[in-house]
């Protein structure tokens, strides 16, 4: 046997996954025009292999963005505050200036988040991985920010519109972040790629993100100790599926 097809058993599991060398990494339009596939179980088999050594990286990645939400909210509920765009005498007034700020908080520790999902994505690529990659948005800090304003009010009106709109933009969304950080695609570009990319296999995408939904709210039942697993099972899983779709550039040196 060659050296070439000689097994290598230190490779990651093999599965039933679109797999994508670095070497090969397709373009944007090539990954769309190409299609994909994956099974559910086959993601989440290996992305739960690779959990092992990023749990304290995606907990700090949470922490801060908690932090950094907490702040957001406080302050910029104190501006509306001051400039008296919330009315507290009015429910309505109320209810439209708490949505505001939400949105406005949201958008802002984007970035952060953002920086999370590429820890998922780099150790699905089996790229090395750490704490700063948590600040990796920082970088792209407006287009992050645009991304999300546009993300968000686009799911909350589709919501409004009886709904299913927006569950459909929230689940075709889920890949727009981080194709801004590790493509370098504008906001709309960014949100637009996710969305053709995603309805390819809207369902399964929206079967994956659900049984992972159940998954982590199972685990939290015991004192929400089952999360310190499965919260870096979702980022990875995300990781494996941004894989699986676009593959993931090398890092730049």
């Amino acid at each position: 046997m060659s050296e070439s097809t000689a097994p290598n058993p230190y490779a990651a599991p093999t599965s039933n996954l679109q797999e994508v060398p670095n070497s090969q990494v397709p373009t944007i339009a090539d990954a769309l025009s190409r299609g994909y596939d994956f099974s559910i179980g086959d993601l989440i088999s290996e992305a739960w292999q690779r959990v092992k050594g990023t749990k304290g990286i995606i907990f700090g990645g949470f922490l801060v963005f908690y932090v950094v939400m907490l702040v957001a909210t406080t302050v910029i509920g104190a501006i509306f505050g001051v400039l008296g765009l919330v009315a507290e005498t009015s429910v309505t007034g109320m209810i439209v200036g708490q949505l505001i700020v939400s949105v406005l908080a949201s958008a802002l520790t984007y970035p952060f988040l953002a920086g999370i999902n590429m820890v998922g994505i780099r150790r699905a690529a089996d790229q090395p991985i750490s704490f700063n990659d948590v600040f990796s948005g920082l970088s792209l800090f407006v287009p992050l920010l645009i991304t999300a304003l546009l993300m968000s009010v686009l799911v909350y009106v589709g919501t409004l519109l009886f709904i299913i709109p927006g569950i459909y933009l929230g689940v075709a969304y889920m890949l727009a972040m981080p194709l801004v950080i590790e493509r370098g695609l504008s906001p709309w570009q960014a949100l637009e790629t996710s969305r053709k990319a995603i309805s390819q296999h809207w369902f399964k995408v929206f079967g994956l993100f659900l049984l992972l939904g159940i998954i982590m709210a199972i685990s939290m039942i015991p004192l929400g100790i089952g999360l310190v697993w499965t919260l870096p099972l979702f980022i990875i899983s995300m990781g494996v599926l941004y894989r699986t779709i676009f593959g993931v550039l090398p890092p730049s040196k």
